[in-house]
């Protein structure tokens, strides 16, 4: 792995502790709330009709069967490391907007993981792919709305993707991730209407906020 992409997968494992952190601390306050209002009419006294206490106390369980599983997720990533990619697609945003579909084609495979992970803990659906010619074989190209790739990649390289996906599919924004951050490339890749261009290592909030469509 070379210094840059270990300093990016760095970066994105800070963003992803934080996330989860700032996760359990809500998940815990939901809980505590929770739990106020199940004692609340045990300590006045107060007669409680039953399908009432039913929803108190299946709103109580299910707030601390919350905060169990993201307690779990959070220490398997802090003390083991383990990225919550299952954790994220099961808890997913239920309810909510369908999430944007992203693909990333990187032939570093722990950049390509610890984006997947951070995406994910936003609640995007996200592929990866270690190769161009592999994302240009999947149905994931007629169902990616961003594209995030890198420059030099055996095979087919970024640019070179970049000219075929603009070629049939015009309408999905590409950001480059790259460690390869010289003008002539970004000077190409902006020409020929790219989202961002970003270097490695870099601020995953920052990049996530400026370049990945929400």
């Amino acid at each position: 792995m070379s210094f840059e992409s270990n300093q990016s997968s760095l970066l994105l494992r800070r963003e992803l502790e934080g996330t989860w952190r700032q996760r359990l601390e809500d998940a815990f306050e939901r809980y505590c709330a929770a739990a106020e209002e199940y004692v609340k009419p045990l300590r006045k006294g107060v007669h409680c009709p039953r399908n009432e206490l039913h929803r108190i106390m299946r709103a109580e369980g299910d707030a601390m069967e919350e905060h169990s599983r993201i307690l779990r997720i959070f220490t398997d990533l802090v003390m083991d490391g383990k990225l919550p990619e299952e954790a994220d697609e099961a808890m997913g945003s239920a309810g909510g907007p369908p999430a944007s579909r992203i693909s990333v084609v990187d032939d570093d495979e722990s950049i390509r993981d610890s984006v997947k992970a951070l995406l994910r803990s936003a609640n995007y659906q996200v592929a990866t792919f270690a190769s161009a010619e592999s994302f240009l074989k999947s149905a994931e190209l007629a169902e990616t709305e961003c594209l995030i790739l890198d420059i030099r990649m055996p095979g087919i390289d970024g640019l070179e993707l970049q000219k075929r996906v603009n070629c049939t599919h015009p309408s999905i924004p590409i950001i480059f991730l790259t460690a390869h951050d010289d003008l002539k490339n970004r000077r190409l890749a902006t020409d020929a209407d790219a989202a961002d261009f970003l270097g490695k290592p870099f601020e995953a909030a920052v990049w996530s906020r400026r370049s990945v469509p929400h």
